[in-house]
């Protein structure tokens, strides 16, 4: 089932990062086309009937910050909304993370941290959830479609000051004092085209609702630029385009900057150096796992394996043992901090599997700051 599901997204990608338009590639995935046209509509008339008041914004008693992006797929959302709460609680604030729990089995609404333990799994609440209650040790994290609802929950419970909305571009019903839209420079919009055809979640025109632009780049902080060199034409043309249609709004770089490798079965932690000419597999399912073996190989190491599944993925006992079995000749296997929290819960016996730990490295920090209210007593 896995490997059916990563040849579905791998053709998904090669469509999506297409910028061909001849005639065969319209009679080719005319399907999906007429799908695009269909959701296209949808998401109009609902962005519509908020404009004219049909559906209402509800407001929160507190500042609300919302961490999104505007197309299918890894942007950074996660990693910043942690970024975000870690900084504002160094500012003497109490945060509270709202997420909508992908994957998770919460239909309603879910408490996954409550600020002291953890108290759901990430099967429950979701990998990225799970992850950040696991993180930010001291800020509650509440799962639910309804992010109002878990908004006035928080607001009663926890009495926050400010509340984060992980993936929260498109949850226009739950007004926001800041919305943060990430954006990666690799893809940036794709070929243009809505969902499924394309990559956009919603039209372009949804953009203007943005405070600011948080510009994801492949360059990986700290990593010399040799390292991550193929695309940086393409990538450089795309930021172009991106800063042209979106000259109005604060457009600020950030990059992740790898801090440490974690063991995931006895929790040591190791200087990144560590990596360096280890021969070594990657294990990763996410949105981008290019640029996870892009980043292990800009360490030093020598990625000889890469095993690769859908974002999100659940893995078994039984596809981590055929992974052991390949291992042979290899030293570690490295994944992901989001895929680790999965691989922890199985029987992992003496396999040495890190967790590549990240942190965010913002260029313009004094920017953002003030976009985000950071500087604010």
């Amino acid at each position: 089932m896995g490997r059916f599901s990563l040849s579905i997204n791998s053709l998904f990608n090669k469509l999506v990062e297409s910028n061909k338009k001849e005639f065969s590639f319209y009679l080719l995935f005319l399907p999906l086309y007429i799908l695009s046209t269909l959701y296209g509509f949808g998401i109009k008339s609902r962005l519509f009937l908020y404009h004219i008041g049909m559906f209402k914004i509800l407001k929160l008693g507190c500042r609300v910050v919302s961490v999104g992006n505007i197309t299918v797929g890894g942007s950074g959302k996660t990693p910043i909304a942690m970024y975000l709460a870690q900084r504002f609680i160094e500012k003497g604030k109490r945060p509270v993370i709202l997420s909508r729990g992908y994957k998770g089995k919460i239909r309603d609404m879910g408490i996954v941290s409550d600020g002291k333990d953890v108290l759901l799994n990430p099967e429950d609440a979701g990998d990225e959830p799970y992850l950040m209650a696991t993180k930010l040790k001291t800020v509650p994290v509440i799962v639910g479609r309804d992010r109002y609802k878990a908004g006035l929950y928080a607001i009663e419970k926890f009495n926050p000051d400010i509340i984060i909305l992980d993936d929260g571009f498109q949850h226009i019903r739950l007004a926001r004092d800041v919305d943060i839209l990430l954006v990666d420079s690799r893809r940036v919009f794709g070929n243009g085209y809505l969902f499924p055809l394309g990559i956009l979640r919603e039209p372009l025109s949804g953009l203007k609702r943005a405070t600011l632009v948080l510009l994801k780049k492949s360059k990986v902080w700290g990593l010399p630029l040799q390292a991550l060199s193929r695309g940086q034409e393409s990538e450089e043309k795309n930021i172009a385009k991106l800063t042209g249609r979106m000259k109005d709004f604060p457009i600020i770089p950030f990059a992740y900057k790898p801090v440490a490798i974690r063991n995931i079965v006895n929790d040591a932690r190791l200087n990144i150096d560590f990596l360096k000419g280890k021969r070594v597999a990657t294990l990763s399912g996410i949105a981008d796992p290019k640029s996870f073996k892009g980043t292990i190989e800009g360490l030093g190491a020598v990625v000889i394996r890469e095993f690769v599944y859908p974002d999100h993925y659940n893995y078994t006992s039984y596809e981590l043992n055929s992974i052991v079995k390949q291992m042979k000749d290899i030293e570690i296997l490295i994944t992901t901090e989001k895929d680790a929290v999965k691989l922890e819960k199985l029987q992992i016996g003496n396999l040495s599997i890190f967790a590549l730990e990240i942190d965010i490295h913002i260029k313009n920090s004094d920017m953002f700051n003030k976009a985000v209210g950071l500087n604010a007593q």
